[in-house]
């Protein structure tokens, strides 16, 4: 009798348990970027689908291994850009209700709301703000190094995915390039800007023609995703890019 008892208690004791809700900040980020929004956002366990040494991440088609992870997990980061974004809801049928879709950049304003879009699923909104704090003051501090080296009063050619960090830096662009490869008449005519400041995107640089024509303008290659040079997080990237600009 006091063993079926104690038996009893036992199977009492698993069943509350498992009654209740389990609560993770586990998420799967689709690249490196989106993975860095959810770490700014507090997430601790996090699973990156595109590996982060890809010099296009957003290109990344799913492998076999990433089907019983994005099946099982409770969160999705996704931008919207990404190959696998289409493979992931035309043939897994995740809900939508376990997707979440940010904007990625690097104006702290889209920075700000997608952060705290994850946070908010997350519970992890004070973490989240004081990750924003660091974000805000870093770009702060980039600004005002950019003027003192006077950049942000100089001609300057920027490629497309690089604007909103250019425009963070207080820098208005002359004209945007790319994301295509610039043809023979907009090289003419960016050539005719005499720019002295050349941002590329290092993970589709296009801005090659433009380098050779403008030998006197400095050639940037600046980051978007984070795995190049040992960045991980957006503040990683931020130091990055603004070493590049500031750099004699």
């Amino acid at each position: 009798m006091r063993i079926n008892l104690f038996v009893l208690l036992i199977l009492c004791c698993f069943s509350s348990f498992s009654n209740k809700p389990v609560q993770s900040n586990g998420v799967i980020a689709t690249t490196s970027w989106t993975a860095a929004y959810a770490l700014a956002a507090g997430a601790t366990d996090i699973t990156v689908l595109a590996p982060y040494e890809m010099i296009h991440p957003s290109e990344y088609e799913l492998r076999p291994g990433d089907i019983n992870r994005l099946t099982k997990t409770n969160l999705i980061i996704f931008a919207g850009y990404e190959v696998m974004v289409d493979q992931i809801k035309a043939g897994l049928k995740i809900p939508e209700e376990k997707m979440v879709k940010i904007s990625t950049s690097y104006n702290f304003t889209e920075i700000e709301t997608s952060v705290m879009l994850i946070a908010k699923r997350l519970g992890t909104e004070q973490i989240a703000k004081r990750n924003l704090e660091e974000i805000k003051q870093l770009l702060t501090d980039g600004r005002i190094n950019v003027h003192k080296k006077g950049l942000d009063l100089q001609p300057s050619l920027i490629h497309f995915f690089q604007e909103s960090f250019a425009k963070e830096m207080g820098i208005t662009p002359t004209m945007i390039f790319g994301p295509a490869p610039p043809e023979p008449k907009q090289i003419l005519e960016m050539a005719k800007t005499k720019a002295v400041l050349i941002l590329d995107n290092a993970h589709n640089p296009v801005g090659g023609s433009v380098k050779e024509i403008l030998k006197t303008g400095k050639y940037k290659l600046l980051l978007n995703f984070p795995g190049l040079y040992q960045t991980r997080t957006i503040a990683d990237v931020i130091r990055y890019n603004i070493d590049q600009l500031i750099e004699k």
